[in-house]
């Protein structure tokens, strides 16, 4: 396997476990509303902060194509 390959499997590998670990943050963000009387708008604006990175990750791994063999909610095709 070449050097270029090689760096791309790791950065795509990196890139898959940041899309995971995001993924996780909004979940438990969105159970932690549900269960909050107080709603504040610094809630909101890390909710929305993190689903820009979430999508931007996405998208970019969907551009490079990246696939994954894992089954844990990230991208499968």
């Amino acid at each position: 396997m070449s050097r270029h390959h090689r760096i791309k499997a790791a950065e795509d590998q990196r890139l898959l476990s940041l899309i995971t670990k995001l993924q996780g943050q909004i979940a438990a963000n969105q159970a932690l509303d549900m269960n909050t009387f107080d709603f504040s708008t610094d809630n909101e604006v890390e909710e929305k902060i993190l689903r820009a990175k979430y999508v931007f990750a996405y998208h970019e791994a969907r551009r490079r194509q990246t696939r994954s063999t894992n089954i844990d909610g990230v991208i499968t095709e």
